[in-house]
């Protein structure tokens, strides 16, 4: 499959969303020659970013509760539990928005560059309405590996 030109997709945009999003066929589009890109729908997305789950670390205090966030270096904070999450999810919304908006100094970043792909997992999250119930998701089980015995 070939990736077809800025132009071709401007044309016939309707019909690339309708194979990316509903008929679930990414779309390879250039520009150029030089620049490519791709239409993904979000499930697609979503299923590529599962693995990228987030681990919140609580901490209670006398007068307050505090979230921190690992994948991100941010820390919600309340005097209830509540508080510190909408707290944190604020935090969170505010982040991904500046690192989307000056994503190519985030990339170059070091110590900010391995984040990207939690920050699209926030982002296609919080664009579906979901933003706390995938920073908050129970952590998943392993299953344990399997055992070679040498009978």
């Amino acid at each position: 499959m070939s990736a077809v030109s800025t132009t071709e997709a401007r044309k016939g945009w309707s019909n690339y969303f309708t194979r990316a999003v509903t008929e679930r066929r990414p779309v390879a589009i250039e520009r150029g020659g030089d620049d490519l890109g791709v239409l993904i729908g979000a499930d697609e997305l979503e299923l590529l970013l599962e693995p990228r789950t987030f681990a919140p670390e609580v901490f209670f205090e006398a007068n307050a509760v505090s979230i921190w966030l690992s994948e991100f270096a941010l820390y919600g904070r309340g005097r209830s539990f509540e508080d510190a999450r909408v707290d944190l999810v604020a935090e969170v919304r505010a982040y991904v928005d500046e690192y989307l908006g000056d994503a190519p100094l985030y990339l170059r970043s070091p110590n900010r560059a391995q984040q990207f792909p939690w920050v699209l997992r926030a982002f296609i999250a919080d664009a579906a309405g979901r933003l706390e119930d995938v920073l908050f998701a129970p952590a998943a089980e392993v299953a344990p590996a399997p055992r070679l015995d040498a009978n």
